[in-house]
């Protein structure tokens, strides 16, 4: 959940290509987010590179990069642990392993490389082309 507010959150400031602050995006987001969950994604995304984080009158937020340097990976990496995603599918104690249970592991890290390599691939300003493409902006 916190990684797609992320990945959202970065398309509409991307999209404004300017600095916004926190209420701005709330309030652009046509999901329902809370501004108190917007606001720690915000400082996630700042503390890790992502964005730039500017304080007082005036403060807000803007991008660090291009947009086309920034990749949903830096993204989701930021905010959240992608690969606990699918860890969870298999928690080994490593005194119990079988050969079952390690077969079964690498077909979980084929599928984390592959995971991670798509997120990599995909670019912010891919994103912010779609979003205007099916948005007609």
């Amino acid at each position: 959940m916190k990684s797609e507010y992320a990945i959202k959150i970065m398309i509409l400031i991307g999209l404004e290509n300017r600095r916004v602050n926190a209420r701005e995006i709330v309030k652009r987001c046509r999901a329902k987010l809370p501004l108190e969950f917007a606001e720690k994604i915000l400082a996630d995304l700042a503390r890790n590179g992502i964005l730039k984080a500017y304080r007082g009158r005036g403060g807000g937020y803007e991008l660090a990069k291009g947009t086309e340097e920034i990749t949903v990976y830096d993204i989701v990496t930021a905010v959240d642990n992608p690969t606990d995603a699918i860890k969870c599918f298999v928690d080994v104690d490593p005194t119990q392993e079988s050969p079952e249970t390690c077969t079964v592991n690498k077909i979980w890290e084929v599928v984390l490389e592959k995971m991670e390599d798509t997120l990599k691939s995909i670019k912010l300003k891919n994103l912010i082309e779609d979003y205007k493409a099916r948005c007609n902006i």
